[in-house]
């Protein structure tokens, strides 16, 4: 079972992108995430490029990949995402939203899904930002507040 460790030794949240799938899995300053595959290890099972957007871990060989901190609990796409990538991926949805009209209505369904999730996504943290809980009955989203 191949993997590779990534620590996060600056001051700031890192991003780890998982290749090619494109699922973000944040890392605070200090962590450790540690990247597992199935199938047999080979002799380059992972390549590990850093950018300008965070560290991206390309998986060369298996169908699958999971994130665990180094507790050993998983990390799944979206872990610890700040709320300023939030509204910058709600932005790039909404464009895609723009972008999809005239396609087909699969095309156009996946991204107004996309959109929908990282609304709410932006909707619970800015709520946890500001004390308040946010519940959802998988229909209407409510705003709780104690007022």
């Amino acid at each position: 079972m191949p993997k590779t460790s990534v620590n996060n030794d600056t001051a700031k949240m890192l991003c780890l992108w998982l290749e090619p799938w494109g699922t973000d899995h944040w890392m605070r300053p200090g962590e450790q995430f540690t990247v597992v595959t199935e199938g047999e290890p080979e002799e380059s099972p992972f390549n590990v490029v850093v950018h300008d957007q965070g560290i991206s871990v390309w998986v060369n060989t298996a169908n699958a990949a999971e994130v665990f901190d180094k507790d050993g609990n998983e990390a799944p796409c979206g872990h610890q995402r700040p709320i300023e990538a939030i509204r910058e991926f709600l932005a790039g949805a909404e464009k895609l939203l723009q972008h999809v009209e005239g396609r087909s209505a699969m095309q156009q369904e996946m991204a107004r899904t996309h959109y929908e999730r990282l609304r709410q996504e932006l909707a619970e943290a800015e709520a946890a930002q500001e004390g308040k809980s946010y519940e959802t009955d998988g229909v209407d989203n409510v705003l709780i507040s104690d007022n």
